[in-house]
């Protein structure tokens, strides 16, 4: 790992759909299906008609990774702006190049929280620049010793109205984590997912500790569920706009996908961060590949397609549980009003 230092902690239990045989049982997901229904229908102000920014004005490409991006320039409800060059996300870094290193080092990020479990950093550790610190910090992973199990798996795809072809657990998962993205999706806004929100508490405290001339850059396995809700939580608690935290949590639709306009490109294929069932419907592999599992590529990809609601559902739910946003900022993530008077100024300015 190129001298980068790294922060070891205890894992805790933490959730996963690597091994489907046990864990996660059918009455939890009808009590989440049961927390979807009563939560969606709670939807979250917005007070902004556009997005201050686009996702690709604040794009970074990266040779051996996807999903990269500045989160400066997003606009606060209070008139100022979160700093350029100092709060990154992105895919896993398993793979970058030492070009792509350079650009890390060039970008001064000396801080990578990355979010995936122990099983998945050891398989694919990250590369980063020497005297960068990696802080683990899990979300959900597969050597934890909690899983999703194959009746919670049945009830997942026949609910999202897939047929029973995608319930062949191996020839499913070689194509891609299909399933935990499934149980991730399902999840947002739910009693079991909120609970499991107080682990973003150690990247918090990461951004609290930044010192002012350095960067962080926060990324799981895809950049796109563990991150993107870290990152929604973050932008929330510095009054972004909730049109931008939506619009950005939703970039990572398209930004995982490396030749959209490329319906016969595999490019895809040479990272780990891109499965299959994010591409487009229309690229042509997908299609092979949705045909030998017996479903269409628009009826996979929906089911798995992160939609703003989902963010609605989960705030609701956050309000719902403990009040308050900001009072599960400060109980929950141990971020009160000490710790926002020293984030805001640190990541904020009022210079677009």
């Amino acid at each position: 790992m190129n001298h980068a230092s790294i922060i070891r902690r205890d894992c805790g239990r933490v959730l996963s759909s690597q091994s489907p045989r046990k864990g996660l049982r059918l009455g939890t997901y009808i009590r989440i299906k049961r927390s979807l229904a009563t939560s969606s229908s709670l939807v979250m102000p917005n007070n902004q008609a556009e997005p201050s920014t686009t996702w690709q004005d604040r794009s970074i490409a990266m040779e051996g990774t996807l999903n990269m991006r500045d989160l400066g320039s997003l606009r606060t409800n209070d008139g100022r702006y979160i700093v350029r060059n100092r709060l990154f996300r992105s895919a896993n870094l398993a793979q970058i190049t030492n070009s792509d290193m350079e650009t890390l080092a060039r970008l001064g990020i000396k801080t990578v929280v990355d979010l995936r479990g122990p099983k998945e950093a050891l398989d694919h550790p990250d590369r980063v620049p020497a005297g960068t610190t990696i802080i683990p910090s899990p979300i959900i992973g597969s050597d934890t010793g909690d899983a999703i199990d194959d009746t919670t798996i049945r009830a997942l795809v026949l609910d999202a109205g897939l047929p029973e072809t995608m319930l062949n657990v191996a020839k499913v998962s070689q194509y891609g984590p299909y399933y935990r993205m499934l149980f991730l999706v399902n999840s947002y806004g739910t009693e079991i997912h909120t609970s499991k929100l107080t682990k973003y508490s150690l990247f918090f405290r990461s951004l609290l500790d930044l010192a002012p001339n350095e960067s962080l850059l926060v990324h799981c396995t895809g950049g796109r569920d563990r991150t993107g809700m870290g990152i929604a939580l973050l932008l929330k608690a510095l009054g972004v706009f909730q049109k931008d935290i939506e619009a950005d949590f939703v970039a990572s639709n398209h930004a995982l996908q490396p030749d959209r306009e490329d319906p016969n490109s595999t490019a895809f294929l040479q990272s780990h961060s891109a499965n299959v069932f994010l591409q487009p419907p229309a690229n042509k592999y997908y299609q092979q590949v949705a045909k030998e599992l017996g479903a269409s590529p628009e009826s996979i990809r929906n089911a798995v397609k992160l939609k703003a609601d989902l963010l609605r559902r989960t705030f609701a739910s956050i309000d719902a549980r403990y009040g308050s946003f900001l009072w599960f900022l400060e109980s929950q993530l141990g971020v009160g009003p000490e710790e926002l008077n020293i984030l805001r100024p640190k990541l904020l300015t009022e210079i677009k």
